[in-house]
């Protein structure tokens, strides 16, 4: 469980391989009765940029220190914080501060370094310093893809992205699943959700393969595709699908359960219930978009963008509301309270609202995450506070703190599977022949 010890110091990472969902357990022994020292967590991205965390512990009087236990004194964090070390990874002093993590090989796993080091030592003299060696580091390994998860390249049609399917013969609920502005072809979410028994095809909408380079306006029909293609495939369940959207992709999932009937369960995250910026077009009619304010979007001193106040007013967002009445699908609207991007606590109570107006008959309901902000991942991602956006040439701020949005994606993960799970396998499935099998079962679980 350690390599690299000297001087009878172990420190232990248990598991020292798992999913990338999951939380492990650090410990250290062998060292002196009230010992200080630093944890230090260290892993690169596909573009080699160095993301590091560090944290200052004292030894009890066995000369132990157990992160599921003790407090952190000081460093990036403080007090009680078990996967503080991962969860509060950011760049490392000589990167780039802007700098988002991405994970873009998602059938290779993150190579996590861990060592502890003698005293209470700063983020600059561990990575800067060549003499400052830990006492014991340990490799950990954290996986997107689960033992027998495939990923398949799909081109069906127009359609662009990438199919992950548990292990075993299947049927398995299916799942559309989108992220925002950023575009390309983000697979990690939908890499978990096959390790936890979804078949989750990872959906591109612009700047991928021979996909449009720029957002521009949208067609339903691109959507129907993909939730043709799955429903088509011997592996789901055939019944309908769940799709679950961030930021923008938040819209377009929004725009899917509205049009297309075989949308069952809809997650929206951090998300709008308009279009926004860009139309959708319906079968030859334009659902025309509200547009940023650009008037209301202010810079800190930091010269970083805030533009949670750019949305529209209630009047304004009723007026490019989605038909989200006409669709057949559940919601489960979720919310980071510290979302610094947009107003998503507007938006979830707008939307909730037009429901209610409207004595919708499916299941709808707002969950809000305490101190997360706009990028609510799967968990034990590294919180990314603000980041580089190409949109504006400039840092944005994203919002959260690295305690509580951590903390608020093991919740809002559990959540979002349980929903689907439930939408998609025991409601939907009720009265349907064709039962979920019982290896999806068991990785949902």
């Amino acid at each position: 469980m350690n390599s690299n010890s000297k001087e009878g110091v172990i420190l232990s990472v248990d598991p020292l391989s798992c999913l990338h969902d999951e939380p492990v357990h650090i410990k250290v022994s062998g060292l002196k009765p009230n010992q200080d020292v630093t944890l230090r967590t260290s892993m690169k991205d596909v573009r080699n940029v160095q993301f590091v965390s560090y944290a200052h512990y004292r030894a009890n009087g066995n000369g132990e220190v157990d992160v599921n236990e003790m407090k952190s004194l000081g460093g990036q964090y403080k007090g009680l914080f078990p996967m503080g070390l991962f969860g509060s990874l950011v760049p490392a002093p000589n990167e780039y501060k802007y700098t988002r993590f991405f994970k873009k090989d998602v059938e290779n796993p993150n190579i996590v370094t861990v060592g502890v080091y003698d005293g209470h030592v700063s983020i600059e003299a561990l990575c800067v310093s060549e003499e400052m060696k830990p006492l014991s580091s340990v490799i950990h390994e954290r996986h997107y893809m689960g033992p027998g998860v495939q990923r398949i390249p799909v081109r069906y049609g127009k359609v662009r992205g990438s199919l992950f399917l548990p292990p075993g013969d299947g049927p398995f609920p299916g799942i559309v699943d989108m992220f925002g502005t950023a575009g390309g072809l983000l697979e990690y979410r939908s890499a978990q959700f096959a390790s936890r028994g979804f078949a989750s095809l990872a959906l591109a909408f612009f700047n991928y393969d021979d996909l449009p380079k720029g957002l521009e306006e949208f067609d339903i029909a691109y959507f129907e595709e993909a939730v043709e293609y799955l429903l088509k495939h011997e592996k789901v369940l055939d019944y309908g699908v769940g799709v679950t959207g961030t930021s923008k992709g938040g819209d377009l999932a929004v725009s899917m359960a509205a049009f297309i009937p075989s949308v069952i369960a809809c997650v929206t995250i951090n998300g709008f219930f308009a279009p926004l910026n860009h139309g959708i077009r319906v079968k030859g009619s334009l659902y025309p978009p509200f547009e940023w304010d650009l008037s209301r979007i202010s810079i800190n001193n930091d010269g970083v963008i805030i533009t949670k106040s750019s949305i529209p007013t209630r009047k304004e967002m009723e007026k490019f509301m989605l038909p989200i009445e006409k669709s057949r699908s559940a919601f489960l609207i979720m919310v980071g309270s510290d979302d610094q991007n947009i107003n998503s606590g507007f938006q979830a109570r707008c939307a909730y609202e037009y429901l209610a107006a409207h004595d919708y008959e499916h299941d709808y309901r707002v969950e809000s995450f305490i101190g997360t902000g706009h990028l609510l991942e799967p968990p034990f991602s590294p919180h990314c506070y603000a980041s580089f956006f190409h949109s504006y040439m400039n840092a944005i701020i994203w919002g959260g703190s690295a305690k509580y949005h951590t903390l608020g994606q093991e919740r809002a993960w559990k959540m979002m599977r349980d929903f689907l799970w439930y939408h998609l396998v025991e409601k939907a499935g009720n009265n349907n022949e064709k039962h979920v099998s019982s290896s999806a079962l068991t990785s949902h679980l």
